[in-house]
């Protein structure tokens, strides 16, 4: 089976390269990356393809003109480029330690979507890591520093929500994907990729976890076991205005069928309304 990991990115260079850096102790397990790129400058499109040939592992830069904030859009662009059978997401911002993408793919099965998390990085621990670079043990000593509480909380109400939905007790809406995370591209396929419709920030990840849900994908944690960091980076967006953005009415709204019409494909079919 061919994977491939599709990073969304846009114009943070140092940020992909710790990511990629991160990557290189995986490299045996997964055949290529693919950049999912919402339309960076060309100079730093420029320094990004200098970047790509310091590794040893295929790299696809898929980029697509800067059109504002569209990440449900550049990650379809992602999954179109690819070529892998098996496809693992991550944005540019996370770094995995070794046997990350491992667990991913043994635990890949069809109508399955596998769920990670990460633990948050400091501000002190990401400049450490920008000046010292990446490193297995700098990357083992961060991990293990911190708590370990919100991945087994994260973990247990995931698996708690699967079960409940399964019983008829819970909704989709409570469903969640929003870290790194896998999934069969012929799943991804079926219902037809990211909803398009999510221009500006937030909600398409909430909207592929519902969407997932309604047809009929199980959900699998390895938050525990797979393990990823996440670097950080200053507030992009409070959360007063993601409520007062234009994709919270969009979310919130009674219906959202399991196949979108404005995804990988831009045919409506109608008869993939359940």
């Amino acid at each position: 089976m061919k994977s491939s990991i599709i990073i969304s990115f846009y114009e943070r260079l140092k940020y992909l390269k710790a990511c990629l850096d991160s990557l290189s102790s995986n490299s045996g397990d997964f055949d290529e990356v693919v950049i999912a790129d919402d339309g960076s400058g060309e100079s730093c499109v420029r320094e990004l393809r200098g970047l790509i040939k310091s590794y040893d592992f295929p790299i696809v830069h898929a980029w697509h003109r800067d059109e504002g904030f569209r990440l449900a859009a550049s990650r379809n662009n992602g999954i179109k480029r690819a070529s892998g059978d098996y496809l693992i997401f991550l944005d540019c911002d996370f770094m995995v330690l070794p046997g990350t993408i491992e667990y991913h793919l043994n635990a890949a099965r069809r109508g399955r979507f596998v769920a990670g998390f990460c633990k948050y990085l400091s501000e002190e621990q990401t400049n450490k890591i920008f000046q010292t670079g990446v490193s297995n043990t700098l990357l083992e000593e961060s991990y293990s520093s911190l708590p370990e509480k919100p991945i087994v909380r994260d973990h247990r109400n995931f698996v708690r929500h699967r079960i409940l939905y399964s019983l008829h007790l819970a909704g989709a809406r409570k469903q969640r994907c929003s870290s790194h995370f896998s999934i069969h591209r012929a799943d991804m396929e079926y219902i037809n990729g990211y909803d398009e419709n999510f221009v500006g920030w937030g909600g398409e990840d909430e909207d592929l976890a519902i969407r997932f849900a309604k047809a009929g994908f199980q959900g699998k944690s390895i938050m525990r076991e797979a393990r990823a960091l996440h670097l950080w980076h200053p507030s992009e967006i409070k959360n007063r205005d993601w409520e007062n953005g234009p994709n919270i009415e969009y979310i919130r709204r009674k219906h959202i069928p399991w196949f979108c019409d404005n995804g990988l494909t831009k045919t409506r079919i109608d008869n993939k309304t359940k």
